[in-house]
C-alpha cells in the first residue's frame, strides 16, 4: 500500500515542480492533520489564483492523514509516555538576530533533542512514515533557504511554529499563508487574546507532545528550542516547564528589520493563499519588532534567576565557541568538551559566511524610526 501511494504522490509532484525556488504547488499545510487543516482554512479567504494550491494541498493533506492515524496507533502511547527529564532550552530573539546559527551550533550537541526540517512539515509523520515520506517530498525541498542561502535538509534543525500548526489552529506561521490576517494572527498567536481556556490547554498539550516527539525523533535528551514566537511565550513555557532556561540575542534594529522583511516576503510568495498588499504587511511587520521588544523587557523578569543568557550578535558573530561555553555555564550545561569538536566541524563545513552589506533608503529608516519612536534628531 505504502508503495502504491508514494508512486502517485511522486509521480503527482515530479508533474508539479519545475525548479528548486521556494515556491510550491501546495503549501507546508500540507502537513497538517485533515481536521487541524479544515480548522485553519475555516473563514479565511483564498485569493484568485491560489484556489488549486488549497485544493492540491487539501488533497494530499487527506491521504497523508490515513497514514498519520497509523503512526498514532503505533506511536501515540510511546510519545505520551516519553519523560522529559531536562528542563528544556529555548532560543528567543526576534526573527533573523542570529538565531539559526546559534541553534545549528548548540544542536552539533549529541544529547540535544530538537525538531528538524522533516518534523517541522510534518509533524505526525515523524516516527513510523518519516523515512518513505522524506524520499518524495525531498522532491520539493529548496536546496537554500530564501533570503540567506542557508542550505536546506530534511535533517537538519528547524524552528517549531510550522509544526505547531500543523497540530492545532493557534500558530503565528499562518500568517505566511493568509497574511491580510496577519494582525489577527499577532493578537491569538503571539498575545494570546481571545483565547480560551481549552484552546490554551491543547495548545501546551500540543507543544508537549512535539517536544516528545522531537527527542524521541532525534535522540536527544534535551530539547533546545529555537522559535522567535516564543519570545511572546515566556510566561506560558514557564507554566509548562518552570525550570526551562532561556537565550536571547538581539542584533542591530535596522539590519534586523530590512532582513526579516526580505526573508518574510520569499517566504510568503512560495506558499501563500492569499494576495496581499506589501507596504501595509511591512508597516504592521515592524510594528512586531517593538511589540516583541517591549513584550520580552517585561517577561524577562518572569525567568528565575540562572535560567537567561542574554547575547549580542554583533559580539557572537566573531566569537561564537566562546560565547556558547558561556552560555553552557551560565545555564549550567553538560558536556560542553564533547560538543565542541562537533561545533569546530560544523564551522569549517560552512565556511566564512557573507551577510549581506546593508544599504538602508531613507523612507525605510523613516518608517522604522517612527515606529519604534526614535527621535528625528538621534
Amino acid at each position: 500500500m505504502n508503495t502504491i501511494i508514494s508512486f502517485v504522490f511522486l509521480q503527482s509532484m515530479r508533474s508539479l515542480y519545475r525548479n528548486k525556488s521556494f515556491a510550491f504547488p501546495v503549501s507546508t499545510l500540507v502537513g497538517s492533520t485533515y481536521g487541524n487543516l479544515k480548522e485553519t482554512l475555516k473563514g479565511r479567504t483564498i485569493s484568485k489564483g491560489y484556489k488549486k494550491k488549497k485544493y492540491l494541498t487539501k488533497w494530499f493533506a487527506w491521504i497523508l492523514d490515513w497514514f498519520r492515524l497509523i503512526e498514532e496507533r503505533k506511536y501515540g502511547k510511546v510519545i505520551e509516555d516519553h519523560k522529559i527529564e531536562k528542563p528544556p532550552i529555548f532560543i528567543i530573539g526576534f526573527w533573523r538576530s542570529g538565531t539559526t546559527i546559534l541553534h545549528n551550533l548548540m544542536c552539533q550537541n549529541p544529547d540535544f533533542g530538537f525538531v528538524n526540517t522533516f518534523h517541522a512539515v510534518f509533524p505526525n509523520h515523524c516516527l513510523l512514515n518519516q523515512m518513505w515520506l522524506s524520499s518524495i517530498a525531498q522532491l520539493l525541498l529548496p536546496e537554500k533557504r530564501p533570503g540567506d542561502d542557508v542550505k536546506f535538509d530534511f535533517k537538519f534543525p528547524q524552528e517549531e511554529e510550522i509544526a505547531l500548526g500543523n497540530i492545532q489552529p493557534i500558530s503565528f506561521y499562518n500568517f505566511y499563508y493568509f497574511p491580510q490576517d496577519t494582525e489577527e494572527f499577532i493578537k491569538k498567536s503571539l498575545l494570546f487574546e481571545a483565547v480560551s481556556e481549552e484552546e490554551m490547554k491543547t495548545w501546551k498539550q500540543s507543544y508537549l507532545t512535539l517536544i516528545k516527539t522531537a527527542l524521541i525523533n532525534t535522540k536527544g535528551k534535551q530539547f533546545i528550542s529555537k522559535n522567535p514566537p516564543n519570545t511572546f511565550r515566556i510566561k506560558q513555557i514557564l507554566e509548562m516547564f518552570p525550570e526551562a532556561k532561556f537565550i536571547h540575542i538581539q542584533r542591530d534594529p535596522y539590519e534586523t528589520i530590512s532582513s526579516f522583511l526580505r526573508f518574510t516576503e520569499a517566504v510568503r510568495e512560495g506558499i501563500k493563499h492569499q494576495a496581499y498588499n506589501k507596504e501595509k504587511q511591512d508597516v504592521v511587520l515592524v510594528k512586531l519588532f517593538r511589540q516583541m521588544r517591549d513584550q520580552y523587557e517585561a517577561d524577562k523578569k518572569r525567568i528565575p534567576e540562572g535560567q537567561l543568557v542574554e547575547i549580542e550578535f554583533e559580539h557572537f558573530e566573531n566569537h561564537k565557541l566562546g560565547e556558547i561555553e558561556r552560555i553552557f555555564k551560565k545555564l549550567n550545561l553538560s558536556d560542553f568538551d564533547k560538543a565542541l569538536p562537533l561545533m569546530e566541524k560544523y564551522l569549517e563545513e560552512i565556511g566564512d559566511y557573507q551577510r549581506a552589506d546593508y544599504q538602508f533608503p531613507e523612507d525605510f529608516i523613516r518608517m522604522v524610526d517612527e515606529e519604534l519612536g526614535v527621535p528625528d534628531n538621534k
